[in-house]
């Protein structure tokens, strides 16, 4: 008799899920021996989801932080009558220790009825036009809505926003890739069909779209670099049930944007993990990560090692 036969359905689709959801042992990132660094803020929100960017010396690094606590059923525990998000910016030495880290000041941008009044959720940093910028996500919980808002920093403090409307009308937009490219800054937005819209302070337009041998459930995580001939970016992947699960894989595009991915790999346990930074510089990646909503991680490792995910 079949073991099939022998596994109840339910059972079965259980286990499949398990076997083809759960990553290898041999593909674990932690393989890698990266560094993990846990990056602290002040004040009482939960830290998440940093993004970094190298910046001569060390690396520029902005850390979301929330006022509720993910469960373990999925649920979260809001603490205060709605969710927000305070961001926090900062700067780490190259071996990530922690010289500074404040409050980023962006009040004067959360007026815009229905836009963003909420705060600015999961920002990638990148230099552009000889300053430091970052492309995130303005909430605003009465509208349910999510806009992409492009935003100057000058210290730290936001010194310019620019609200970019969703050149498909949707009413929801987050997690594009931004990356710049002789002088100008793009993003891409989606990954199947591989599709890059290029931005200014006036707005996104479609810039290139081209079909992928990719699996249709990627999504955007981390900024793309410049890497060997072509971009490295972080890209992820859910799940959702009575967990939600979370896997990622490098892509590597070359100039002409034929993607190469690595293996899903999760970075230090499998569950809720999302990467929002990534940096290389001589020799050396470092990748900002938040993991269950409450804790903001930088791991590091060697750029050697890429080549082995892919």
């Amino acid at each position: 008799m079949l073991t099939s036969q022998l596994v109840p359905g339910r059972l079965r689709t259980i286990l499949y899920r398990y076997v083809t959801e759960r990553p290898q042992e041999e593909r674990l990132f932690h393989a890698l021996r990266p560094t993990f660094v846990s990056v602290r803020i002040p004040g009482e929100y939960r830290p998440c989801n940093p993004t970094l960017c190298f910046n001569g010396n060390g690396y520029t690094v902005v850390v979301r932080s929330v006022n509720y606590e993910l469960m373990e059923s999925g649920g979260v525990k809001l603490h205060g009558q709605d969710y927000d998000t305070v961001n926090y910016i900062g700067e780490l030495s190259a071996d990530l220790n922690v010289v500074r880290m404040n409050a980023l000041e962006d009040t004067a941008f959360r007026n815009v009825p229905g836009k963003s009044r909420d705060g600015f959720e999961d920002l990638r940093t990148f230099f552009w036009k000889e300053s430091l910028w970052c492309l995130g996500s303005a909430r605003s919980n009465a509208g349910d809505t999510n806009t992409m808002a492009l935003q100057k920093i000058s210290g730290e403090r936001v010194v310019e926003s620019y609200l970019i409307e969703s050149p498909f009308g949707f009413s929801r937009e987050k997690n594009w890739m931004p990356f710049v490219s002789e002088g100008k800054l793009y993003a891409v937005h989606t990954m199947n069909p591989l599709t890059i819209v290029e931005i200014s302070e006036y707005g996104a337009t479609v810039s290139l779209t081209k079909p992928l041998k990719v699996p249709k459930g990627l999504l955007g995580s981390s900024q793309l670099v410049e890497w060997k001939e072509g971009w490295l970016c972080v890209v992820h992947e859910r799940s959702r049930g009575k967990k939600h699960l979370y896997k990622h894989r490098f892509v590597y595009f070359d100039r002409n944007w034929n993607a190469v991915l690595s293996e899903p790999f999760y970075w230090k346990q499998y569950g809720v993990e999302f990467c929002c930074g990534l940096a290389v510089h001589n020799g050396t990646v470092a990748v900002g990560l938040g993991v269950n909503d409450s804790e903001a991680i930088i791991a590091q490792f060697n750029e050697t090692d890429i080549d082995r995910l892919l």
